[in-house]
């Protein structure tokens, strides 16, 4: 640990050091200018090497007394107004520095998923570094009030006689000042074009630290085409050059500290690993910084770091903590500001209109809506006005609780449509009672949706065991588009249990290597109104010809009468196995079959739906199905009261799942099930993060079952390989 007068020796050194400080950049592209500009400032000023030596004691103190933890206990979401100042000098909007309003939402989209774990690479973290990724709970909205209380769009475009501004020195001094926003109330952040020395330096933002910014200067610049996911330079395309710039505008340094060097402070935070010196483009892991104190290398993929935007991923626990510590302290103030900056007072705002969306299948459908709560206020009652068509205004009287910045589904009544292009129009009004809310601009949407008459669904249960004369099934389809071997019903060979028939299909007499080839058996719709629990079980046989020569079967499902189709569940080759191998036509006894359960949570209420049944073949023995069954299983429902807020991402995925739960959640241990039932991961819940591979889970879907003393609850992802 450092002491105050090794503190003060360090910066009298870094003073001196600035004067001839050569930019010797591995990556020309990717320079942050913040701490250059720190030590120009000290140079110039001595009253900033005192605020700079204050401001590390106080990190020194907060790194030595924070509490030492592996979890996030923040969980309430601190909103920070921003107002983005767009110089140019005459370009149309969209042009050059003059960036769109779209680019600049694009960069707030992006920083909301940088700092609440919904980053899409949160999944790539190694696995030694998987425990400390933080859910930071902070947000980011554009300004909708200015400092005098006027209506904004919290996008400012001011044009300035030069065309590009070289220096710190002249942003910090002419710029800043003039345009500034209260700095105790608003994150500024200007969009400029740099040259002059910003260029030669290859600098693309800096920003300023807690405790030493002053209030003509505080606030973050940037190059314009750093700014947002679009229009952006190759590296730098994702939005986290801003994302590095507010945290250290949040009191976070560069991961590797005050400059190279193995075995020093470092950042003054315990859980990121000690390095030598900034990581360029995207290392591979473990990338060894110092190998004495990081045997699993440096933590390449923080967003304080400089690699490309598409290898970094994660904020820290322990990063967390300093930001909120800065929140606490030196601005506080803006942890209040955005209910008078960032919000209305009432703002209830049509989300959404999550179905009808493209084509259905029914003449009969029940809407669905989800309202969210822009406001301060909670919402407890409104009015939703829909019509179809243009024709009579509906009105479905609502009651209920949203809280601030929350959102509910609410459906509504059952309409009756005819065949072709329709529209919907939907307005949420009367709320809590006033005649109007704070905003009107987002109290209404539109949808076009295409309806065709599916006919009438099947009413459940369903029982197929093949025992009819026919084949297929009423209104079941046979899918066999090359003409060859496919489903049939096969009464030659008993099913199981007292079945006297079942169907299959003949993956084994091929001459050739059939390669792939599909066919399907589609079912009839089914009606999903009157079930809470639906599940759907079907036993099979099946035995491989040998480990390389496989047939897989997948299972889909849809809500358009087959237009398009989703895949809940997946099994080949040895998985989907009942028998050993057999190089001669397999044909199963009674105790080669399995039961397969696929819960159908996701499908209570919808009208009709519709199942696929595919075989693809690798050229390799009989299959067969039978029993298929779809009934109410009161088994799956979960006894709870309130339930968790659980993140689970990516969400389909292939290769990393992370799951996310707040802090003093009541679960102690969580399962992951597959389609059969059956356990297939397992790990303690002691933590508010969980991240596990699925490279090797076949396709399907799955449940996260996280149990408790006294609770339980699950959820569900789809694993798509």
């Amino acid at each position: 640990m450092f002491t105050t007068s090794m503190k003060s020796f360090t910066i009298r050194v870094l003073v001196v050091l600035s004067t001839v400080f050569i930019f010797q950049l591995a990556d020309a592209q990717q320079w942050c200018g913040t701490m250059e500009n720190v030590y120009r400032k000290m140079q110039q000023d001595p009253a900033v090497q005192l605020r700079y030596q204050n401001l590390l004691d106080t990190l020194s103190e907060q790194y030595m007394n924070a509490p030492a933890r592996s979890t996030n206990a923040v969980t309430d979401i601190i909103y920070i107004p921003v107002v983005f100042h767009i110089i140019h000098n005459g370009k149309a909007v969209g042009t050059g520095e003059n960036i769109s309003d779209a680019q600049i939402q694009t960069q707030i989209d992006a920083m909301n998923l940088h700092y609440n774990f919904l980053d899409p690479n949160i999944a790539n973290v190694p696995a030694p570094f998987q425990s400390a990724v933080a859910n930071c709970h902070i947000k980011f909205c554009l300004a909708k009030f200015d400092p005098q209380g006027n209506p904004t769009t919290g996008i400012e475009r001011l044009q300035f006689s030069q065309a590009t501004w070289n220096t710190q020195d002249d942003i910090d001094n002419t710029l800043k000042p003039a345009t500034i926003w209260d700095h105790t109330k608003y994150l500024n952040i200007w969009s400029v074009k740099m040259g002059g020395d910003l260029t030669s330096q290859g600098i693309l933002a800096y920003a300023t630290l807690p405790y030493i910014a002053n209030a003509t200067d505080d606030g973050v610049v940037a190059r314009s085409n750093v700014i947002g996911t679009i229009n952006t330079i190759a590296g730098y395309q994702l939005g986290k050059t801003i994302t590095h710039e507010v945290g250290h505008w949040l009191g976070l340094l560069h991961t590797w500290g005050l400059g190279p060097g193995c075995g020093d402070q470092g950042d003054y935070i315990a859980d990121t690993p000690d390095e030598d010196d900034a990581a360029y483009g995207c290392p591979t892991f473990p990338y060894i910084s110092c190998p004495l104190t990081t045997p699993n290398g440096a933590m390449f993929m923080n967003y304080m770091d400089y690699t490309y935007d598409q290898c970094s991923s994660m904020f820290t626990n322990g990063q967390n903590d300093r930001m909120h510590f800065v929140l606490d302290g030196s601005r506080s103030a803006i942890k209040t500001a955005a209910n008078t900056a960032c919000f209305y007072n009432l703002d209830a705002a049509v989300a959404s209109l999550d179905f009808p969306s493209d084509t259905i299948c029914s003449l009969n459908f029940k809407p669905i809506v989800t309202i969210r709560n822009e406001g301060v206020i909670a919402i407890t009652s409104g009015k939703l006005y829909f019509q179809i068509d243009g024709d009579v205004v509906q009105i479905f009287n609502w009651n209920g609780s949203i809280p601030s910045q929350g959102e509910m589904q609410i459906t509504l009544p059952e309409q009756i449509t005819i065949g072709g292009v329709h529209t919907l129009d939907v307005t949420f009004g009367n709320v809590n009672g006033q005649a109007a809310d704070n905003y009107s601009g987002n109290d209404s949407k539109s949808v076009a949706f295409f309806v065709y008459d599916g006919g009438t669904a099947a009413s459940l249960p369903l029982t197929e065991g093949f025992e009819g004369g026919i084949f297929p099934p009423t209104n079941w389809q046979v899918q066999n588009p090359n003409n060859d071997a496919t489903w049939i019903k096969n009464s030659a060979f008993s099913g199981y249990g007292q079945s006297t028939a079942c169907m299959s299909i003949d993956n084994f007499s091929y001459g050739i290597n059939p390669n792939k080839k599909k066919d399907a058996i589609v079912t009839d719709a089914y009606d999903f109104t009157t079930v809470t629990y639906p599940e759907l079980k079907f036993d099979v046989a099946y035995a491989q010809y040998s480990a390389t020569r496989y047939d897989s079967l997948n299972l889909y499902y849809s809500f358009d009468c087959g237009s398009n189709w989703t895949k809940i569940w997946n099994q080949k080759g040895g998985e989907l196995a009942t028998a050993p191998d057999q190089t001669v036509m397999f044909t199963p006894s009674a105790s080669q079959w399995k039961t397969v359960s696929v819960p159908l949570l996701n499908m209570a209420g919808q009208n009709k739906v519709t199942f696929k049944f595919e075989n693809v073949t690798g050229w390799g023995n009989a299959l067969y199905i039978d029993n298929i069954n779809i009934a109410n299983n009161p088994s799956l429902s979960v006894a709870e009261t309130k339930r968790e807020e659980v993140k689970i991402y990516p969400n389909p995925a292939s290769d990393l799942v992370a799951i996310r739960i707040p802090a003093n959640h009541p679960f102690n241990r969580a399962e992951v099930l597959n389609s059969l039932g059956e356990v297939v991961y397992a790990a303690s819940m002691n933590d508010n993060a969980l991240i596990f591979s699925v490279k090797n889970f076949p396709s399907g879907l799955y449940f996260v079952r996280m149990v408790g003393e006294n609770k339980s609850q699950t959820e569900k992802f789809l694993v798509t390989q």
